[in-house]
C-alpha cells in the first residue's frame, strides 16, 4: 500500500504543479511564455508517467480516465517534443479535475483501509 500511496502522493504534487502553470492564463498566455510552456508539458508527461504505475483494479475502479491516452501522451512528449500539438497539451492540462479526482478519493481510499 505505500507504493500506492507514494504514487498517488507523487500525482498530486503533479497536478498541483501543473494546475499553476495554467492558472490565471489564457491559450495565447502560455503559448507566449517558453518556460511555461516546457515546463506544463513536462508536467503532463510526468503525469502520464505516474499514471502507469496503479494497479489495474485501481484503474478497473475509474474507467473514465484515459488512462491510455496519458501513457501515450507521455511517450509522445518524451520521444516527439516537438510534434506535440500545443492546444493538445493546453487541453489536457484544462482537463485534469477528473484526475484530482480520482487521486483525492483513492487517499481516502487508502486511508480507511489503514485504520
Amino acid at each position: 500500500m505505500a507504493d500506492l500511496r507514494d504514487t498517488l502522493d507523487d500525482l498530486a504534487l503533479l497536478l498541483s504543479r501543473a494546475e499553476r502553470s495554467v492558472e490565471g492564463r489564457t491559450f495565447d498566455d502560455l503559448m507566449a511564455n517558453e518556460e511555461a510552456y516546457d515546463a506544463l508539458t513536462y508536467r503532463l508527461a510526468m503525469i502520464g508517467e505516474t499514471c502507469k504505475k496503479p494497479p489495474d483494479e485501481l484503474k478497473a475502479r475509474h474507467p473514465h480516465l484515459p488512462w491510455r491516452e496519458m501513457a501515450v501522451f507521455r511517450n509522445f512528449a518524451s520521444h516527439d517534443y516537438f510534434g506535440i500539438d500545443a492546444h493538445l497539451v493546453w487541453q489536457a492540462a484544462i482537463s485534469l479535475e477528473p484526475v484530482k479526482i480520482m487521486m483525492l478519493e483513492e487517499v481516502a481510499r487508502i486511508g480507511g483501509e489503514e485504520r
